[in-house]
């Protein structure tokens, strides 16, 4: 007789095993290239309790695996593996990042839940230099003193820019570019 795995959250998982099961909600998607391992396709997944990780699937298994996880998507993802979450920009704090690997099963949940997960962060804070850097944060505000699109060079590639602020119904002001 077979039991099935339980579930753990995103919080107690650790890299000392690939046999996790866990349940998440896909909440951002997007492909990045790395100069080491190619096309990937990046994600931050939360749990019902609402905590992040970002989860990345190299190109081999985007085909496979990455059509089965569409942002909105409720899933659970068994055996995958864990490394430390490095790097000058992070998708979340958790201290890990999971890689969908070949063996990776994801299955459909029947959960739906409309929450978005946001851990909206207030403009005072930002402002206040508080934050960690490293850290990508979820803000909400009002688009004013909107710039030009300009096209600039990015390690050789023209890239769009644009420079505006936002403010909060407060009416404090981050000043804030954006590169694409």
């Amino acid at each position: 007789m077979s039991t099935a795995m339980k579930v753990t959250p995103l919080k107690d998982v650790k890299p000392y095993k690939s046999g996790w099961k866990v349940h998440v909600k896909v909440l951002h998607s997007w492909k990045q290239y790395n100069p080491v391992h190619g096309d990937t396709l990046e994600m931050v997944l939360s749990d019902e309790a609402g905590c992040k990780i970002h989860a990345s699937c190299k190109r081999t298994y985007m085909e496979s695996k990455g059509r089965l996880l569409p942002v909105g998507a409720w899933r659970h993802i068994q055996n995958f593996t864990l490394s430390p979450s490095t790097g000058m920009y992070r998708a979340t704090d958790h201290p890990f990042k999971m890689s969908i690997i070949q063996n990776t099963a994801i299955t459909r949940s029947p959960l739906i839940n409309k929450d978005m997960f946001l851990s909206l962060v207030d403009f005072q804070t930002v402002l206040g230099g508080s934050l960690k850097t490293c850290l990508l944060i979820d803000v909400i505000g009002q688009v004013v003193d909107l710039g030009d699109l300009e096209t600039i060079q990015v390690s050789g590639k023209p890239r769009m820019k644009v420079e505006f602020t936002l403010h909060d119904m407060n009416d404090a002001r981050v000043p804030l570019l954006s590169v694409g």
